[in-house]
This record gives C-alpha cells, sequence and structure tokens, in this order.
C-alpha cells in the first residue's frame, strides 16, 4: 500500500512515545519511572531499618534493603503507574545510600584495602576475620611492596592474632617476617624478635635479642637474667660461641662489680666523692654506679683505687687483664689514667727499655695521645717533660713542647738547629725570667755557630 506523501503521516503515530518536550504525563507510566507514592514508600521504610539502629552488619542493611526494594516491585506491579516526574531529594537520598552500600562491599576486597592504604583513603580492616582472608590481605600487602602498608597490615596482624598462629605465617613470608622484627625492635619485645629470629635460623641475631631483653627489666635484675639465658635459652641455638663466650664474661664482670662496690661503699665518704674523670671513659665511675658499667670503666676504677691488690682478688687490675685477656694496650691506657687520676706517676708502667737500655714507651702508646689526656687530667710537669724527651722528631718535639709551655725543651731545641732568630724571637714571648736568662747565657757564648 503506497503511503500518503502527507507530511501530517510523517510526524503523527498511532502509538504514543516519550516526547521531552511534552508536558503530558498520561501514557508516561508505561515507560519508566517511579511516583512519589513509591519513592516515599521506600524511603520511609529505609529511616524506619537503618538510621535508629547505631551498628548494622552489611548483610543486614543489604537483607533489608533487598525486602524494600522487594516490596516496591510488588507495589508497582500490582496498583501503582508510573510517570516521568524528576526524581525527587528522598530519591536521591536512597541512591547515595545504595552507592555507599557498594563501596562497602568493595572495600571487603583485599586489593582494594590495601590500595586504599596506599592512597591513604580510609579504610577498615575489621571486617577481614578469617585467618585465609588475613592472609590475603598480608599477600596483597607484599605484592604491592610498601613498608607502610606492610606495616600497617602487620600491626593488625599483632592485635587480632596469636603468636602461636602469627609466627607460622610470617615465617613462610620473609620479607613480612623481618619487618615484623623491625616493628618488634621499636616495641622493645626483644624475647619475641628473639623467637622470630630462631625460627628464621637466624641464631645470631636472635641472641642479641635475647641479651638486649636482660637489660630492659632493670639493673638489679641483669645478673639472674643473663645466667638463665646462658643456661637455658642459648641451648636451643647453633653456632654462637663466640656470643655465648660474651655473655660469660659479662657474667663474670657483674660476680666481680658487686663485692668491688660493696666493699668500696664501706669506705668514709671523703675517699668516695673523688668525681675527676678521663677523656675515654666519661663519666666518674663510683661505687654507686660500678655495678653495670663496662669492662674497661671497672678496670680504671680498680686501677685508682686497687693498684696493689694482689692478683688472686677480685679487684685486682692485673687480674681483671688476665681474666678477660684484655690486649696490653687496652691494660695500659687504662692504668696510665687512674694512677693519673690518683695523683701517682705513671712513668714506670709506661715505660720500658728498649735497644742498648734507652727508654721507650710501652706497646707504642701515642706520645701525643699521652700528653693530651695528662693535660686534661692536670698532670705533674715533671711527666712532660720526660715524655717529650722520647720525641724522635725535633720539629715535632718543638711543637709539642711549646703547645704545652715546656720552655726549656724549646730552648733547647732551637739551640739544637742552630736558630739565633728563632731563640731570640722566643725570648720576646715568655715571661719567666728562669728561662730568659738561660737563653742570654746561651747566646753569649761565642763558639757557636748560628746559621742565622
Amino acid at each position: 500500500m503506497d503511503k500518503p506523501e502527507d507530511e501530517k503521516y510523517w510526524s503523527s503515530s498511532a502509538t504514543k512515545g516519550f516526547d521531552f518536550d511534552s508536558e503530558e504525563n498520561e501514557h508516561a507510566g508505561d515507560i519508566f519511572g517511579a511516583t512519589p507514592l513509591q519513592t516515599a514508600q521506600l524511603s520511609k521504610e529505609v529511616q524506619q531499618n537503618i538510621p535508629h539502629q547505631p551498628v548494622v552488619s552489611r548483610g543486614e542493611t543489604h537483607r533489608k534493603l533487598s525486602n524494600s526494594l522487594s516490596s516496591l516491585s510488588t507495589c508497582s506491579n500490582s496498583s501503582y503507574k508510573f510517570n516521568t516526574s524528576q526524581p525527587t531529594k528522598q530519591c536521591e537520598v536512597t541512591c547515595k545510600l545504595l552507592s555507599s552500600t557498594i563501596n562497602d562491599e568493595t572495600m571487603s576486597n583485599p586489593k582494594d584495602v590495601v590500595r586504599s592504604i596506599f592512597l591513604g583513603m580510609s579504610y577498615d580492616l575489621s571486617c577481614f576475620k578469617k585467618l585465609s582472608d588475613k592472609k590475603i590481605l598480608l599477600d596483597e600487602a607484599l605484592k604491592l611492596g610498601d613498608g607502610d602498608v606492610i606495616c600497617a597490615v602487620l600491626l593488625f596482624l599483632q592485635k587480632s592474632l596469636h603468636q602461636m598462629v602469627l609466627f607460622p605465617l610470617l615465617k613462610e613470608r620473609y620479607v613480612a617476617a623481618r619487618e615484623y622484627i623491625a616493628i618488634l625492635e621499636k616495641q622493645k619485645c626483644f624475647k619475641e624478635a628473639a623467637i622470630l629470629c630462631g625460627e628464621l635460623q637466624q641464631t645470631k641475631e636472635a641472641v642479641v635479642h635475647l641479651y638486649n631483653s636482660c637489660f630492659r627489666e632493670g639493673e638489679q635484675t641483669i645478673l639472674s637474667s643473663l645466667e638463665q639465658i646462658y643456661k637455658n635459652e642459648l641451648k636451643n641455638f647453633k653456632q654462637i660461641e663466640v656470643e655465648s663466650e660474651i655473655i660469660e664474661e659479662h657474667i663474670l664482670l657483674l660476680e666481680r662489680q658487686g663485692p668491688i662496690a660493696v666493699t668500696r661503699a664501706r669506705l668514709p665518704q671523703s675517699e668516695i666523692d673523688d668525681t675527676r674523670t678521663s677523656p675515654f671513659i666519661g663519666k666518674a665511675v663510683t661505687a654507686q654506679n660500678l655495678v653495670g658499667s663496662s669492662l674497661l670503666s671497672t678496670l680504671q676504677y680498680c686501677c685508682r683505687h686497687n693498684w696493689d691488690a694482689p692478683e688472686n682478688l677480685l679487684a685486682s687490675p692485673i687480674g681483671l687483664k688476665k681474666t678477660f685477656k684484655l690486649t696490653e694496650r687496652q691494660f695500659l691506657w687504662n692504668a696510665f689514667i687512674g694512677r693519673i687520676l690518683m695523683n701517682q706517676d705513671p712513668l714506670p708502667i709506661l715505660l720500658v727499655k728498649g735497644m742498648f737500655g734507652a727508654p721507650k714507651i710501652s706497646a707504642s702508646l701515642s706520645i701525643p695521645r699521652i700528653l693530651e689526656i695528662a693535660s686534661n687530667l692536670n698532670g705533674k710537669p715533671n711527666l712532660f717533660d720526660q715524655l717529650l724527651l722520647l720525641v724522635e722528631k725535633s720539629e715535632k718535639r718543638y711543637q709539642l713542647a711549646k703547645k704545652y709551655q715546656r720552655h726549656r725543651i724549646v730552648i733547647d731545641v732551637l739551640i739544637s738547629n742552630k736558630d739565633r732568630i728563632s731563640l731570640l724571637q722566643y725570648r720576646d714571648s715568655i715571661d719567666d725570667q728562669s728561662e730568659i736568662d738561660y737563653i742570654n747565657n746561651t747566646l753569649r757564648v761565642s763558639s757557636t755557630r748560628w746559621k742565622n
């Protein structure tokens, strides 16, 4: 059948369609939309079911929303007509609620949670209840490779899992285990760190953590803690001979320090309050803080107060040297400092006979360093004079003598160098009349051949 060419035929239709410009709502319900009555009913049900409850689980929320939507669908099929009216404010609130519900569902995905932690967004790890979910969460954090994310997940696992469950899980993931050991060190949980290191077969590090745990409990219990570790826990580790020897020597040192401190504390107070110290040790060692101090501090203390003690006594410096296998340099340095602090002459322990009977410094100690310490501790002038004579190079001896104002040695060096001008200049720079007279008498000697 030929269709008419009339324009009205082509612009009209037997079936009513949707027109955005049309204000008629008569047949719009056959297409899409929800009436205000339906929207109000859904909003009322949502407000009754959700806002009045402080905490609603995600499953219950989904069920109630599903029931509401099901009732809406039933009502729409039976009695309500659709129209094309604009969405109301209640409908927008409902859409936002549905959208947020969908976001909460995605946040239960470990990969999305890890991504939220990495991006600094809000996240909730409490939804991961099962151990399998926690494993997946940790694996996703390790896969991302960000240290902050791994740390956040490990802190969550630390709070939610027992150590007996957590450590086997970390044993299979070395990177996470190392990160967790660093966390335990920051928290000063050294015993837990030692257990985890032991499971990772890192025995030396485990012993170090056990050793650190002894000092956390206080100075009064250090000795008993070390003895307990040495007798019981070190048996579980292999290849720790050096570490075991260190702990054993520390136990021996503490056993010596206790009786020494008690004996010294019984002396008159005037003999105890000598708080001078040395550049090597720092704070002065007294009977009150001797227990727990270092081996060299204890040696210096014994050299000051028990120098002549027999070797079989606990406070004997020689006994300390032999028991703990100290080197000659370690012993001489601290013995030298201890003798100066007691206003005694340290030269007998510093000087030994060299070739052809000439004196020399024992153990090749540094003379400039000895002079520096002696100056800081107000050593006697005779000590400087004898030590400066042992400096072989005249130029170095001249500089050191000038630094510590040993005028006679400076003058003798200038005379030996035949340096008349420098001798005159040095004479004008000093005020000691006896040294000035010594220079003048030297300059009057006509047989001296000066080089300038």
